[in-house]
């Protein structure tokens, strides 16, 4: 894979602007019954932001091993360490340090204001120097004061280890490495990150089956594989439509280290990716210009719109379904114009950091440098 394909990148610009939506729905207080009808009706993709981080993690495995395929040799693999920890951490550093700067504006509601006690915990957080300084080290959520961070110490973390994956997968055959890293599932009180290994080798597997599985879908009838995308997105929300989310802080909190939720995703976040690749509308949809702007910004999207969220929460107050509406369109248009920025000023020239730093690994150990804009 010598490109970046289109349909996925719209994916991922999908997924960011739900995980947005989703946050920013946590924020406004609402009676129990009127959220679970929010969540659990036939609308819960569209703000199933645990879904959506099982789509980056899916992603992430099929994308990188495009990457791995095109590199490896000793010399490849650094380059590929390389350009993933240029491409996570940098952008990292810098939202974490812009979010803790926004932090000293917070002001956490009153009881009586309509927001949630999910969102008057976020408010409250502003981390002193030293905890600051150690967060900085490594992606993670920084005590809360960059909640998304969970998910990019396991992007950081599974990056690394999947040169092991691929090779595995390559070696054997995929459904071994696949086995192996859906094992945690099966076990008790196993760490975070290694009930997420299956999607990342998930994302292997689909792209050294690539060929094949979207072959097969491009021969379906028209209505069965819209039926099939139906099938996907029941399997991809399935824990927000079953009601398998805990009432805490004001809002349900999905299951993240369920290892039953992070399963049932499996499949349908599989097909979800492999129909962009081979369902025409579907493929389509996703190839249109405002998502695949929305992908090109995604990673800066899902790092600034909590601080965005945060801010918002002093100028707006969600009183009934109007200002609920106006709240959330607030946080999404100015969590993607910053987005748009930050991507310019910070994720390129990171990636262009981490190319400069690649060809100088090349020249000094041989070989071609492997050069990247994603």
């Amino acid at each position: 894979m010598k490109q970046r394909i289109a349909a996925l990148e719209g994916l991922r610009g999908v997924a960011a602007s739900i995980v947005v939506v989703r946050h920013a729905t946590n924020a406004i207080a609402l009676p129990q019954d009127t959220r679970r009808a929010l969540l659990e009706g036939p609308w819960a993709p569209l703000l199933d932001a645990q879904a959506a981080v099982a789509l980056f993690f899916v992603l992430s495995g099929f994308v990188l091993a495009g990457s791995l395929e095109r590199g490896t040799t000793r010399s490849g693999t650094l380059q590929f360490w390389v350009k993933r920890v240029f491409r996570i951490h940098p952008p990292y550093l810098a939202a974490l340090i812009v979010t803790w700067l926004a932090s000293f504006a917070y002001v956490v509601p009153e009881a009586a204001a309509p927001f949630t006690d999910w969102l008057r915990s976020r408010a409250s957080v502003h981390l002193e120097p030293g905890a600051l300084a150690t967060a900085l080290l490594y992606p993670g959520p920084a005590a809360h004061q960059l909640d998304v961070g969970w998910t990019l110490g396991i992007e950081m973390t599974w990056s690394l280890l999947l040169p092991l994956v691929f090779w595995l997968a390559r070696a054997t055959h995929w459904s071994v490495a696949l086995g192996l890293a859906a094992a945690p599932l099966g076990m008790s009180v196993m760490p975070l990150t290694s009930l997420y290994a299956a999607h990342f080798a998930l994302g292997v597997a689909l792209f050294l089956e690539r060929e094949r599985i979207t072959g097969w879908l491009a021969r379906l009838p028209r209505g069965a594989g819209t039926a099939l995308w139906l099938a996907a997105l029941a399997s991809y929300s399935a824990p927000l439509l079953l009601g398998w989310h805990t009432p805490r802080a004001g809002i349900l909190m999905p299951g993240i280290a369920d290892p039953a939720s992070i399963a049932v995703r499996l499949p349908g976040t599989a097909l979800l990716i492999a129909l962009a690749l081979a369902l025409p509308w579907w493929r389509a949809a996703l190839e249109t210009r405002p998502a695949l702007f929305l992908g090109r910004i995604s990673y800066s999207l899902y790092l600034l719109h909590m601080g965005v969220l945060l801010l918002a929460s002093r100028v707006v107050a969600p009183a009934g379904t109007a200002s609920g509406l106006a709240f959330v369109a607030l946080v999404l248009v100015v969590s993607i114009a910053l987005s748009a920025l930050f991507q310019r000023g910070v994720e390129r020239p990171a990636i262009a950091a981490g190319n400069h730093a690649c060809a100088a690994l090349a020249a000094r150990l041989g070989g071609s440098a492997l050069d990247t804009r994603n």
